[in-house]
């Protein structure tokens, strides 16, 4: 990340104490607001392909829909990213994302995918669960997985 400078000039009292706090910037220069640590793994760990793509999905997610993109804390953190929704919500995963297929579950429940394109059912012991969006592999795949993630959102609202 490049250099920033700041100068801050104060006029206070003989004998004020001043104190000033800086912390580690949690995006990378690009403004995306992708965490950094976030942003090395999708670098590290999603093929060149999908990673544009990607990106693409969880900085819309972050700056659009308030959400916040985590590694799981678990011996699979290597394989997938988790999308949470906004702190209005109660607490669940609205997203994941495999980092080498892009292949992005979105916990809606199972609901109705006429007029998707992209989305497809997922199936748990043979009932449809919850929709994915099989790769972020175009423009139009993100918006989908963008629109279900919205409904997602939604019904974790409080």
């Amino acid at each position: 990340m490049p250099a920033i400078t700041i100068t801050i000039t104060l006029d206070v009292p003989d004998g004020t104490e001043v104190n000033i706090t800086t912390t580690q910037p949690t995006a990378d220069e690009t403004g995306n607001g992708i965490p950094a640590d976030v942003q090395a793994a999708i670098e590290r760990l999603v093929p060149s392909r999908y990673r544009s793509y990607f990106e693409m999905y969880i900085s819309r997610a972050i700056l659009e829909q308030g959400c916040t993109a985590e590694i799981p804390d678990n011996p699979r953190k290597d394989e997938y990213l988790n999308v949470y929704p906004p702190s209005r919500c109660r607490r669940s995963r609205v997203s994941g994302i495999t980092y080498s297929s892009s292949r992005t579950a979105v916990f809606t429940a199972a609901i109705d995918l006429s007029g998707y394109e992209h989305a497809m059912e997922t199936l748990n012991s043979g009932t449809y669960a919850y929709p994915k969006v099989p790769h972020l592999d175009s423009v139009d795949a993100v918006g989908e997985a963008l629109k279900l993630t919205a409904i997602a959102v939604q019904r974790l609202e409080r």
